[in-house]
């Protein structure tokens, strides 16, 4: 029997299903493309929402003129150098991290994993704190926390293959080296020089502030790579989730297949912080929202997840900016503050079962 075949049988047995035999397979797919469907249209009304507000207001046509590079010269300044690529760098940072909760907490099949558990984003948070200790350039703290979170994945890969740790076990392992970063991180922090730690606890808040047109390529450059990787991994990931044997006996590499999930998780985690820094929640609560309202993992549930995520952080960046304004809060603070309550409901929700 092959992955495929095994996908599909497991997908006809569900609950979801009808009775109506025409029904069976089409039902879910309907309803995955209209869920996938609303929240393209929310996200998209949610970026023109982002590039009209702040410390002037823009009419919708003199935003998509703007847009296009036409209007007047202040307003294009505007739009195009100023606020376009900060809603851009949201979409992407969003989607990242959807995109990599979503298939960590497949892979290690534990609603509770995300990039922040398993220490991917403490070790970039380690990497660009220390590169700010080095009075490295602004531009230089994307590579450096891409490297920091390769590095921790890195780890990680070698602790797994030597102990052959797998779901909670690997989470353990996880929960290790995110402790050891966190406390290089405030060992380094408290060794910055003054001047340096004011731009250190901003990056580490989870700040888009000043997002540019680089930091957009780059993020693009990232998605595009690891988000087809992602889709092609999923269909595995869907046997795999129904258990190692089951896999095992559809013919899944599960050691590859662990090994490139896991691989390609971090590599969106570290887009996402290379690009805005630790933002929380956001890949633990877009994969679970995705799932609630699509269902099982499939290609509707990850783009769920990805729009999800990618509203959820320009969501958070625009109540950043406007809540207490003209102070500014970051993004990674909003999220934090509104995931709590949520990740409190969710551990009580887990309890009852």
């Amino acid at each position: 029997m092959t992955a495929e075949q095994t996908t599909a049988n497991a997908t006809a047995n569900t609950p979801d299903t009808t009775a109506v035999p025409g029904q069976r397979a089409r039902t879910p797919r309907v309803r995955g493309r209209l869920v996938v469907t609303f929240l393209a249209a929310l996200t998209g009304c949610g970026a023109l929402l982002a590039l009209a507000m702040g410390s002037s207001e823009i009419a919708l046509p003199e935003i998509i003129a703007a847009t296009a590079g036409q209007g007047d010269s202040g307003t294009v300044f505007i739009v195009q150098q100023l606020r376009l690529p900060r809603v851009l760098a949201a979409l992407a940072v969003g989607a990242a991290l959807g995109a990599s909760g979503l298939l960590l907490q497949g892979l290690l099949r534990n609603p509770m994993a995300s990039p922040d558990v398993i220490g991917v984003t403490s070790g970039a948070s380690l990497a660009t704190v220390v590169a700010i200790g080095a009075a490295v350039p602004p531009l230089g703290l994307p590579v450096a926390a891409a490297c920091g979170a390769g590095i921790a994945t890195t780890l990680l890969q070698v602790i797994n293959s030597r102990t052959s740790a797998a779901g909670s076990r690997l989470v353990l392992i996880g929960i290790g080296l995110h402790a050891a970063a966190s406390a290089g991180v405030a060992l380094t922090m408290a060794r910055l020089p003054i001047g340096r730690l004011g731009a250190a606890e901003v990056w580490l808040a989870g700040s888009l502030h000043a997002r540019n047109w680089v930091h957009v390529t780059a993020a693009t450059i990232g998605l595009a790579v690891a988000l087809p990787a992602a889709f092609w991994l999923l269909r595995r990931l869907a046997v795999l989730e129904l258990g190692d044997d089951l896999a095992i006996g559809a013919g899944v590499p599960v050691r590859r297949t662990r090994a490139g999930l896991l691989a390609f998780s971090a590599v969106l985690a570290g887009i996402a912080v290379a690009v805005a820094g630790p933002i929380a929640f956001v890949a633990l609560g877009a994969p679970h929202i995705a799932r609630r309202i699509v269902g099982p993992t499939r290609a509707a549930t990850l783009t769920a997840a990805v729009l999800i995520g990618a509203f959820l952080v320009l969501a958070a960046d625009v109540i950043g900016q406007r809540l207490f304004a003209p102070t500014a809060l970051a993004a990674g603070v909003v999220t934090a503050a509104l995931g709590a309550p949520y990740l409190l409901w969710l551990l009580h929700r887990m309890g009852r079962r």
